[in-house]
């Protein structure tokens, strides 16, 4: 009976030395009470006044797709531009039928000498307004519109007589615009003038043009890039926009040859330009 009461006790005395080891073992000391841990500081932070959370980081879908809503926001602005620059242009014919785009002009030449709207008379030609020193879209509108000329020649034998006119007459010199125009066409004529005169008949045909950047010689000038068709007696007929290539172009230059000769028989009365529109 004693050595029964003395297994219990023994036994309980046992399970407590056990149970104040295990205690022992996970209690934190006071040193481990003093380091917060990351999720403790986290929360403190959360609890200050004031507290913003961080915004979300930018997911690459999210990305993705601002990118592209940008894109097709600007492409709507260009295809907006160019149908508006169309709804003006339509809206222009007057009732005589002759446009209000175009007019009388007096400049000078590559060779320095006098060159009026009279000089362009007997034949087509297409007119088209920028800047030598323009970095890239002036020449390749320029090689485009060369390519177009040069191939409605060799198809029909009709001469088209490309022109250049210069929105930047302070540095557009006869003799920088001379070495300009050579490089695209041996017949390209080349145009400027005093500021003011370049206004008026960039006004004339609608042609928007401004010099951006602070610097006096080192600047570029902004503006509209549209080519002019002129009919043999100086007027208006259609336009060009950046967007059309050389082919299309000397498709409508053909096209608007026959229906010139239509009407006025005696223009190159040794060739049927019908026959050569596509």
């Amino acid at each position: 009976m004693m050595r029964l009461r003395a297994l219990k006790q023994f036994t309980s005395f046992a399970q407590g030395v056990a149970s104040n080891s295990v205690a022992g073992a996970t209690k934190a000391s006071p040193q481990q009470k003093l380091l917060p841990s990351f999720k403790n500081v986290r929360y403190m932070q959360t609890q200050k006044a004031g507290y913003k959370p961080p915004p979300p980081p930018v997911s690459i879908n999210t990305l993705l797709m601002t990118l592209m809503a940008g894109a097709g926001v600007i492409y709507v602005a260009k295809q907006y531009k160019t149908e508006k620059l169309q709804e003006v242009m339509n809206q222009s014919q007057q009732v005589v039928g002759k446009a209000s785009v175009g007019g009388p002009f007096s400049l000078t030449n590559q060779d320095g000498k006098p060159f009026t709207d009279v000089d362009l008379h007997g034949e087509f030609a297409v007119l088209y307004f920028g800047f030598t020193h323009c970095p890239d879209i002036c020449p390749d509108e320029m090689e485009k519109l060369a390519e177009s000329i040069k191939s409605t020649e060799k198809t029909s034998g009709v001469k088209i007589q490309s022109v250049f006119i210069s929105v930047d007459p302070q540095r557009d010199t006869p003799a920088v615009i001379k070495n300009y125009v050579k490089e695209f066409h041996p017949d390209m004529i080349g145009l400027t003038g005093d500021f003011e005169t370049i206004k008026k008949v960039s006004k004339s045909y609608r042609v928007y043009f401004n010099k951006t950047g602070e610097s006096a010689d080192d600047y570029l000038v902004d503006h509209s890039i549209i080519h002019y068709l002129i009919n043999p007696d100086g007027d208006f007929v259609t336009f060009f926009n950046k967007n059309q290539t050389a082919e299309q172009i000397a498709n409508s230059l053909l096209e608007n040859a026959a229906a010139w000769q239509k009407d006025h028989p005696q223009y190159h009365r040794d060739k049927k330009l019908a026959t050569f529109v596509k």
